[in-house]
């Protein structure tokens, strides 16, 4: 009957390591889980840093009338362009600006306008340079003026070319 005795001395004994074991494992997975999925510290830096805010909502103003311009052709043939163009802000007192100095911004344009050729009227990529060129001479007029160059593109919503 001793060995009887051991033998249920060992199979308890078997029973309590493989508890241990289930619990250790148990234990050390827990673990495990919350170092993989617990929050960064870098997160946690970025959480207390304010957040950027989206930019404001973009707001479009004409420059009225249309501007009218008179250009030599590349035979030397007198042409005409009539163009409207639409400026794109976030800020309204950027359009004020805008209202405000549009004398000399029509002008500046009309003169940059003057010297183009007929390919660069007809062709996308002209285009898109007049459009840059607007962009640069309007920018230039408010920081002159106000110190704030706040437009941030220029688009056509006409061109006519005679």
């Amino acid at each position: 009957m001793a060995d009887n005795d051991v033998d249920e001395g060992k199979k308890g004994g078997n029973k309590l390591v493989m508890i241990i074991g289930a619990v250790v494992l148990l234990a050390g997975g827990a673990g495990g889980a919350y170092f993989f999925t617990k929050p960064d510290a870098q997160a946690d830096s970025a959480d207390a840093e304010p957040k950027e805010e989206p930019p404001a909502e973009a707001i479009y103003h004409g420059i009225h009338p249309p501007l009218l311009v008179n250009f030599l052709d590349e035979r030397g043939k007198g042409r005409f362009l009539q163009v409207s163009l639409e400026v794109m802000t976030r800020d309204q007192k950027v359009v004020e600006d805008i209202k405000m100095h549009g004398p000399v911004i029509r002008n500046n344009l009309i003169l940059a306008y003057g010297d183009i050729d007929y390919e660069q009227v007809t062709t996308r990529e002209g285009k898109q340079v007049m459009l840059e060129e607007a962009l640069t001479e309007i920018n230039a007029v408010l920081e002159s003026e106000t110190g704030n160059a706040g437009v941030e593109a220029v688009y056509f919503t006409n061109v006519v070319v005679q």
